[in-house]
């Protein structure tokens, strides 16, 4: 709420030193029974008659803070007379300001983390990091921006408030990022890089929160999410090379997130971070290739280039994904963390090994002349991996690439070959067949081949 940022940046609660002589136990800020009966007495009187007796029970609470609240709350939420609600409602910012920086003054004196407190977002963010002093120190650097402060407290509210805080909040993280605001012919505002804490605070909220519950903007930044902020951000980027302030723990943060990534616009952006950046080296990035690889709802060309990159790091690892690619039927429980958490793992689902991952023209006409257009499918590309694995040329079984061309296909060649007709495709498929039952004749029965067959 605007209204919370706004007493936050007016009372200072976001700075980091605490007030002389806090005291680390959140038990010290409870109300005394006596304060609280003021407070309502107080309240009652800002309804009376007399105009001077309204005016002075007003200044009375006003000089309360904190201590007032409780009773200001139930004004604004309980009171009929619109007198008493219209004048609570004006102290209420207030009293919440000075109440949110008590409570923050008590967790950062509380140095050695001995006590539970009520803040926003505390809860949910030592859920994902813990206590330890590391988790602490990022969570007091996210407590001076009273624009991450208001996103944690709009998730403690709920999923559904929650999730447009965050989509607010990295909205303008990247509006900031991108834009030159032009104010009355002043000079443009040069662009401001996110702070670490900043990225951190969006993370843990899509973390939280499903991505149907964080509505996207408008077409034109339909693509803003925690995914763009982290390939743009240069103090993430630092942080994932394990240098600078709180890289260990927004390491942490980043395992958790992208073990939580089921967006499909957000897997097909991340799919390049996965195969050539800092994220190649989380445990997390084998399980969200494979995710991006299987899942239907992925644009096609994102699973052909998570299929090409998780096979370059574990070929022989991925085979039984290949051979589920190839049949386009999956078993939920045979691919743990693909799939959301819940599914009955014997529940069979396609893989959308049918659906084009890109598509390929051959100019058959040196001389100009319409070209052949040709389309590549998932199964496609694992079958070359198949046929390449077994040490067989992607020729033999007839995939060709631009005529006159020199280019022997490969599987990562992704592009620049293809099937030309669905008969080739069916002919190349039924082919493999044979030459694995061959191979099968030669092995130990504990190393046979299961045989390919022809998609749907």
């Amino acid at each position: 709420m605007r209204r919370l940022r706004m007493m936050m940046m007016v009372c200072g609660v976001f700075a980091s030193v605490p007030a002389f002589g806090a005291s680390p136990d959140p038990k010290t800020l409870e109300i005394p029974a006596q304060d609280l009966s003021k407070a309502r007495e107080l309240v009652r009187r800002m309804g009376n008659e007399n105009y001077r007796d309204r005016e002075d029970a007003q200044g009375e609470l006003a000089k309360m803070g904190r201590s007032a609240k409780q009773a200001l709350v139930e004004a604004t939420t309980t009171e009929t007379d619109p007198e008493i609600r219209a004048r609570a409602t004006r102290l209420l910012p207030k009293a919440e300001a000075d109440d949110l920086k008590a409570r923050v003054d008590t967790f950062l004196e509380d140095k050695d983390g001995k006590f539970d407190h009520d803040l926003p977002g505390l809860k949910m963010f030592r859920k994902n990091l813990g206590a330890t002093p590391k988790a602490r120190e990022l969570y007091v650097e996210i407590l001076k921006s009273p624009y991450n402060l208001e996103m944690f407290a709009a998730m403690d509210r709920g999923s559904v408030e929650g999730g447009r805080a965050v989509s607010d909040r990295r909205n303008t993280l990247f509006s900031d990022m991108i834009h030159r605001q032009f104010v009355g012919g002043a000079r443009p505002t040069p662009p401001k890089q996110p702070s670490l804490a900043d990225i951190a605070a969006v993370l843990l909220g899509e973390c939280e929160i499903p991505h149907e519950l964080i509505p996207r903007a408008t077409i034109q930044w339909n693509q803003v999410s925690g995914v763009t902020l982290l390939q743009q951000s240069s103090a993430a980027m630092t942080a994932l090379n394990g240098t600078g302030t709180h890289a260990e723990i927004f390491k942490t943060i980043i395992g958790k997130w992208l073990g939580t990534r089921d967006d499909p616009l957000d897997l097909a952006q991340l799919v390049y971070l996965l195969s050539n950046g800092n994220l190649k080296q989380f445990p997390e990035s084998a399980v969200l290739l494979r995710r991006i690889a299987l899942l239907d709802t992925v644009p096609g060309y994102a699973k052909g280039q998570a299929l090409i990159y998780l096979i370059q790091q574990r070929a022989k690892e991925e085979a039984p994904l290949l051979k589920a690619i190839m049949k386009n039927e999956v078993r939920v429980g045979d691919y743990p963390g693909v799939f959301k958490k819940g599914e009955n793992p014997d529940k069979l689902t396609t893989v959308g090994s049918d659906g084009m991952v890109t598509q390929v023209w051959f100019q058959r006409n040196l001389n100009g002349g319409v070209a052949d257009t040709h389309t590549v499918t998932l199964r496609d590309v694992a079958f070359a991996f198949l046929v390449t694995q077994a040490g067989q040329s992607m020729r033999d079984y007839g995939f060709e690439t631009q005529p006159n061309s020199n280019f022997t296909p490969t599987p990562a060649g992704l592009g620049q070959y293809a099937f030309t007709s669905e008969e080739k495709r069916s002919a190349a498929f039924v082919k493999f067949g044979w030459y694995q039952m061959k191979e099968n004749l030669k092995r130990p029965a504990k190393d046979l081949i299961l045989p390919i067959k022809p998609g749907k």
